[in-house]
């Protein structure tokens, strides 16, 4: 019997200790229960569900397996296929990611949007924009945004 009550004792402290310690690093509250033949212990610990937030947006001509972009650039050349790497970090589900792409600031390009379900971490998403002609030369700009609101922009220039 007193074997059974130290148990008992180690895995209440055992369970507040880590719900402390994880209350630190505090993103959301999580509750654990744990039963043992003398009673029920609940303890509350944190989890990582930081919300969704764009930590980069990074431009280039080309993309990687990780759909990040390796060589960044934002110079063009008038044949070059433009591509942005949207770099999130948290959690979301259906969380819209958009690019909108600007001509001279004034001439709408191309908008596209994904939706994406990330669990935690790091995510790359790659949009890109392409022309059968040459681009014609000048200034250009893409707009991301992160559930309708933006999240930075970045300047481009086709040569």
């Amino acid at each position: 019997m007193i074997r059974t009550r130290t148990r008992v004792g180690a895995l209440t402290s055992a369970l507040l200790m880590l719900g402390a310690l994880a209350a630190c690093n505090k993103k959301d509250d999580t509750t654990v229960t744990a039963t043992t033949s003398l009673g029920t212990t609940t303890a509350t610990v944190a989890v990582d569900t930081a919300p969704l937030r764009v930590s980069d947006i990074q431009v280039g001509k080309a993309v990687g397996s990780d759909n990040k972009i390796g060589d960044q650039t934002t110079s063009f050349a008038a044949r070059d296929t433009m591509y942005v790497a949207v770099i999130t970090d948290g959690a979301a589900k259906d969380a819209k990611i958009a690019a909108k792409w600007m001509f001279n600031g004034t001439k709408l390009v191309k908008e596209d949007s994904q939706t994406i379900s990330p669990t935690g971490g790091t995510t790359a998403t790659e949009f890109h924009i392409t022309k059968k002609t040459a681009w014609p030369t000048g200034k250009y700009t893409v707009e991301v945004s992160l559930n309708g609101v933006s999240a930075g922009t970045k300047d481009l220039e086709v040569k």
